[in-house]
């Protein structure tokens, strides 16, 4: 029997969408970019987070209205985000 993969560590919601919301800006780009831009964020804080998370997080800050989203939120290279108003 082969062990299961451990579970990742409980991410900050709060500090992560602070995180998210510092990397966006007023100017459009594509969401998969503003994801790597919070990955290398968070590792140069210490923490890793899975980009899955950070998209997890930016379908929710869409859903605020604090970040705009151009086009399909779930396609990283095809939509763009930019911080919302």
């Amino acid at each position: 029997m082969t062990p299961s993969p451990p579970e990742p560590d409980p991410v900050d919601a709060a500090a992560l969408d602070a995180l998210i919301l510092a990397q966006a800006t007023g100017e459009a780009c594509k969401i998969a970019v503003l994801i790597a831009r919070v990955s290398d964020a968070s590792a140069l804080a210490g923490e890793r987070v899975a980009p899955q998370t950070i998209a997890a997080r930016i379908y929710a800050l869409s859903g605020t209205g604090q970040l705009a989203v151009a086009g399909n939120v779930r396609r990283w290279r095809a939509a763009e985000v930019r911080r919302g108003t």
